[in-house]
C-alpha cells in the first residue's frame, strides 16, 4: 500500500498563522507588562518624593534691651511632616518638664536675673512644608558677662518626623543635618 501524503489546505495555513500571531501577542503582552511594572514603581517613587518634608533645629541669639535665645524647628522640605516624637536638650540634660527647665535655667543665670520662659512640645503635631515652629524661647534681663554667658546654653533637640506615607527619619543637631531613618521604640 503506498503512502498517503497529507496535504496542508487553507483552513491549516490559517490555523498555524494564528496560534503563531497568538504566541507574538502573548510574549508582546509579557513584555508590555513589565515595561508598566517598572513604570509604576518609578511613579511611586516620584510620589512620595514630591511630598518629602526635611526637619532641621537651629538656635538663635538677639541682643537688644533683654538677651532673646529661641530654638526652632522648620520643615525644609516639601511636604508636610507628622512629629512623632521630640526631646528637646539643654545643657545636655533631657527637658521633661517646663518647671525642670525653668529650674534649671534659675540655677543656670545669675539669681538677679529676670527670665522669660515659653516652651512648645511639638509631639504629634504637623509641620507644614517651610514652615518653622519657636520650640523654645528663652528671655533674660541684661547683666555683665551676659553675652559669653548666654552662648554657652546649649539647646540641642532630637526629632522622629513622618512623611504622609508613615515613612519615618531621624533629626538630631550633632549629626550635622543627615537625616536617618528613625530608631524604632
Amino acid at each position: 500500500m503506498a503512502k498517503q501524503r497529507k496535504n496542508f489546505d487553507r483552513s491549516d495555513l490559517i490555523a498555524v498563522a494564528a496560534l503563531l500571531m497568538s504566541m507574538l501577542a502573548l510574549f508582546v503582552s509579557i513584555y508590555e507588562a513589565r515595561i508598566l511594572k517598572a513604570q509604576h514603581k518609578i511613579m511611586v517613587s516620584q510620589e512620595r518624593t514630591a511630598v518629602w518634608p526635611y526637619v532641621d533645629g537651629h538656635l538663635t541669639y538677639q541682643y537688644t534691651d533683654r538677651i532673646l535665645i529661641e530654638y526652632r524647628l522648620e520643615n525644609k522640605g516639601i511636604g508636610p511632616s507628622r512629629i512623632d516624637r521630640t526631646q528637646l536638650v539643654v545643657n545636655g540634660q533631657v527637658v521633661e518638664s517646663y518647671m525642670q527647665l525653668s529650674e534649671q535655667l534659675r540655677a543656670f543665670f545669675p539669681d538677679s536675673v529676670e527670665i522669660d520662659l515659653a516652651l512648645v512640645d511639638m509631639t504629634n503635631q504637623i509641620l507644614s512644608a517651610e514652615e518653622q515652629v519657636q520650640v523654645l524661647g528663652i528671655q533674660v534681663s541684661r547683666f555683665k558677662n551676659d553675652i559669653e554667658m548666654a552662648r554657652s546654653l546649649k539647646v540641642s533637640s532630637e526629632v522622629c518626623y513622618c512623611s504622609i506615607y508613615s515613612e519615618c527619619w531621624y533629626f538630631e543637631d550633632q549629626n550635622e543635618g543627615q537625616n536617618i531613618p528613625c530608631p524604632m521604640r
